[in-house]
């Protein structure tokens, strides 16, 4: 398997350029090995993804280092495939609460009558989840056992609102 590894330095100063690497390396789900020091798979998407920010770094007047490898042991090619599905793992679980809330919606209707405004409003917090869920899933390179779960959870969720709707 072959991996990107990205090691950066930027300036301390401004914090802005720490804090937009950090946010965009977690956008893309790279695994962090150290302070500094990211993996993530290696694919066309990823490769252009981190060399846009490595040229971003370096226009701070940072240090930049990235390279493939494909040097690791399938142990640790392993060890590294369960790392990053524990990460998505755990942003899927995050998302549960919020299918359960909207199932609750769908099973009060029997109950209740909602008005246009609360419709919309699960409408709406509906949409939110999917593009919640969306984004991990862009990042879930592995595909992660949690993902196939919240899927079906969510088409269930889909299927009750089609109902309200």
């Amino acid at each position: 398997m072959k991996w990107i590894v990205f090691i950066y330095k930027v300036p301390s100063q401004p914090t802005k350029f720490r804090a937009y690497l950090w946010r965009e390396i977690k956008k893309l789900g790279c695994l962090y090995l150290q302070d500094g020091v990211c993996i993530i798979p290696d694919s066309d998407d990823t490769h252009l993804f981190i060399g846009a920010l490595a040229e971003k770094a370096q226009q701070w007047g940072g240090q930049v280092f990235t390279f493939l490898s494909s040097t690791f042991s399938k142990e640790k090619d392993q060890e590294l495939i369960s790392q990053f599905n524990d990460a998505r793992n755990e942003e899927y679980k995050e998302l549960i609460p919020w299918v359960t809330r909207i199932h609750g919606y769908v099973e009060e209707k029997e109950q209740w009558e909602f008005s246009e405004e609360q419709l919309r409003k699960i409408k709406d917090e509906f949409q939110k989840l999917l593009r919640q869920f969306q984004s991990i899933e862009a990042k879930d390179y592995f595909e992660a056992e949690m993902g196939h779960k919240l899927r079906v959870m969510i088409d269930q969720c889909r299927k009750g609102l089609m109902k309200l709707f």
